[in-house]
């Protein structure tokens, strides 16, 4: 007989935040590096976004793991055999990139620029490798549906991307950067995101079969359905083509793209839980 692991609320928001944080370090560096002195807000708000994001998810592993000890035991001794092993450094390796991202975010001279945007061009691998592998490791279980969900790395990875694009694009609004070109170029990427996450999101059902039964009929139903495919996704992806001029209704939808990204991991977390 399996064994269920009994994971709580700390362990979705871990899923949820690491997602953003690799979303939004990914927004930063391609912005920083391909984009112009315009899209300098959304690199700075990028890359502080990402840092303290990385931190909460370390105390989050820490609080979960139950001894402090075991983290940084962890951290002592690299094994690439074990999963857990292997995302501990990576959230260690990836806050080392984000705190130096963060705080050379704060120079303009070019020496700065010019380490930043060739630090933030390496970190983007371990900012993907962070939204994603949470996807990948529970994919890598013998439990039921978990196991049979290839895709679920894919699919964390580009509910990553958008959720960390909207909450650039939702800082940018709050922050009174909603009209400038930096906020129209976000938004314009998260379109796309949302769109690729909606492709993955059913080729990853197709992939499942039956063994998506119990997001598509069991107790989780009305949220997946409710939650994510419709508030998360076809909502403010139908804002964004039809109202995209209007910065209030974008930040609407960012907030709903959110709401996705936090209901996808919970009921992929929650669905074998008993």
């Amino acid at each position: 007989m399996l064994k269920t692991p009994h994971w709580e609320m700390m362990i979705v928001w871990y899923f949820f935040l690491g997602g953003i944080a690799g979303g939004a370090y990914f927004t930063a560096a391609v912005a920083d590096a391909f984009g112009t002195a315009r899209d300098r807000a959304v690199a700075r708000i990028g890359y502080l976004v990402a840092l303290p994001l990385v931190v909460i998810c370390g105390a989050l592993l820490i609080a979960d793991l139950g001894v402090p000890m075991r983290f940084l035991n962890m951290l002592g001794t690299f094994k690439f055999w074990d999963p857990m092993s292997i995302g501990a450094w990576a959230l260690g390796v990836f806050g080392l990139f984000t705190f130096a991202s963060a705080l050379l975010s704060f120079s303009p001279s070019p020496p700065a620029v010019a380490w930043r945007r060739k630090i933030g061009l390496v970190g983007i691998f371990f900012g993907f490798f962070l939204a994603s592998y949470t996807g990948v490791l529970i994919s890598n279980t013998a439990l039921p549906f978990w196991s049979e969900g290839r895709l679920m790395g894919a699919l964390f990875l580009a509910s990553g991307a958008s959720t960390g694009m909207a909450t650039i694009a939702l800082i940018l609004f709050l922050t009174g950067g909603a009209g400038g070109e930096g906020w129209r170029k976000v938004k314009q990427a998260d379109r796309y995101a949302i769109g690729f996450e909606l492709c993955v999101l059913a080729l990853f059902l197709v992939l499942l079969g039956s063994a998506a039964a119990p997001l598509l009929g069991g107790r989780l139903a009305v949220l997946f359905w409710g939650g994510l495919v419709v508030v998360g996704l076809a909502v403010p992806l139908a804002l964004e083509l039809v109202a995209h001029r209007t910065a209030a209704l974008g930040a609407v939808s960012a907030v709903l793209v959110l709401v996705g990204g936090f209901v996808l991991r919970y009921v992929v977390v929650m669905s074998i839980q008993t």
